[in-house]
């Protein structure tokens, strides 16, 4: 295997560090020993999942080797109590650890050493589980993570390829147990279907590359035409506009804003949120992981993580000001600023204090002067979407009675000797 036309397309210099995670097994230990002879500057990473026997005489061969060849070595200790999720949260904390060893090398790359075969498989896993159209195009050799890249080097090199090469170089690897156990899906489409499919190709691997290149330039082309419609609209979903795009483009968009707030995405989650965007309903809420929102409000649409440490009430008495969910300053003064919109003139003889600053609640209403109003018929009326109608203030005396709800009505005065003002925090 020719090492200079290997590496001929690297990203990196010679002499500038690469973060290398190497975990024994025979992948790895083929690309620290290419990178070795090749003569790049290199840091390894290793990650001991505490999972197997076998795991410490690995720590230990590679504290040894490393330390022969005069390479930095960086160790990670990983415990997982819960194993529910063991393999989500095990690849999140390793490639954690590789960023902060990035970070503290200076280095721009983490090089991995994902082949062929493991594109194929994650192609067929993706496919089996559901995915976007990134997703079915398997893994990329080189991807941003934060401000960090990582670079894949053997992805256009086949498993049998790498054995050759540590079987020529006398390459000392470990073999993990579980790569033979057929308990995951991975190692089930390894065993069972990969050669099944190589014997119905024997240019396997070129189609699956000509596949994934298409799959992965459609995608970058519509991923860039929804950028462009999300950076115009701010990051929200304008309904008016949004039901006139191809419908592609606006399953992307939607997979892109789940992304952009680190949650799962799948196909009949997209159709629910594509049936809320373009019903007649002016407003409807949908429920998502980790505690977010899908909001509809009127004409717009967006993400939102709920709330639940809002205040419900808040009392204000004379000479006191008070902060109502960080974003507004009640006070009582009789000399208002000529500059102040938000404010309600109260006559002192009536004034029941202390007024109280709160949240709706169900049967709220107004005495108005032609009547009686329910305070959800006046939002209505005002086309105040739901989410703000949540945290809308709502001032009432003393004994209940509505005077002021911010920016949607105030209750007229014949006297004006004093006034309630509120100054917007943050908007």
């Amino acid at each position: 295997m020719n090492l200079e036309s290997l590496f001929k397309d690297n990203p990196f210099t010679k002499n500038e560090y690469v973060v290398v995670a190497v975990s024994t097994g025979i992948d790895s230990m083929c690309l620290l020993n290419m990178l070795l002879e090749y003569k790049q500057k290199i840091v390894i990473c290793f990650v001991n999942h505490h999972t197997r026997e076998q795991i410490a005489t690995e720590e230990a061969f590679l504290k040894f080797f490393s330390s022969n060849n005069n390479i930095p070595l960086e160790i990670l200790d990983y415990y997982h109590e819960d194993s529910s999720n063991f393999q989500q949260d095990a690849r999140n904390a390793r490639y954690a650890f590789f960023y902060q060893t990035a970070l503290k090398y200076n280095a721009k790359y983490i090089l991995t050493a994902h082949h062929q075969n493991d594109n194929l498989e994650s192609i067929m896993i993706n496919f089996i589980k559901g995915s976007n159209l990134y997703g079915y195009g398997g893994i990329s050799k080189l991807v941003k993570y934060k401000d960090v890249f990582i670079y894949r080097p053997l992805l256009d090199i086949s498993r049998n390829d790498i054995k050759s090469y540590c079987d020529e170089n006398k390459i000392v690897y470990f073999e993990d147990e579980s790569n033979n156990k057929d308990k995951y899906l991975r190692n089930r489409i390894r065993h069972f279907i990969t050669p099944i499919l190589e014997k119905e190709n024997p240019n396997l691997y070129q189609a699956i590359k000509q596949y994934s290149t298409i799959l992965k330039e459609s995608f970058a082309y519509i991923r860039k035409s929804s950028l462009l419609y999300l950076n115009e609209h701010k990051m929200n979903i304008d309904v008016s506009s949004f039901k006139d795009l191809d419908i592609v483009l606006k399953k992307d968009i939607l997979n892109y804003l789940l992304e952009k707030h680190n949650l799962n995405s799948n196909y009949n989650l997209i159709i629910d949120l594509l049936k809320i965007i373009e019903n007649n309903k002016p407003q409807a809420i949908y429920t998502l992981s980790n505690n977010y929102l899908f909001i509809k409000e009127y004409n717009r649409c967006y993400l939102k993580k709920k709330d639940n440490s809002l205040i419900k009430e808040i009392t204000l008495s004379l000479e006191e000001q008070v902060i109502f969910n960080d974003k507004y300053r009640f006070y009582l003064t009789k000399n208002l600023s000529n500059n102040n919109e938000n404010y309600l003139k109260i006559c002192y003889n009536d004034l029941k204090l202390p007024l109280v600053i709160r949240t709706r609640k169900d049967g709220d209403y107004m005495n108005l002067p032609f009547g009686k109003k329910k305070l959800k018929s006046i939002f209505i009326d005002k086309k105040i979407p739901s989410e703000i109608r949540k945290i809308t203030p709502i001032i009432t005396n003393s004994e209940g009675e509505i005077l002021w709800v911010l920016n949607t009505i105030k209750k007229p005065t014949l006297d004006t000797y004093i006034y309630l003002v509120c100054e917007e925090l943050c908007k």
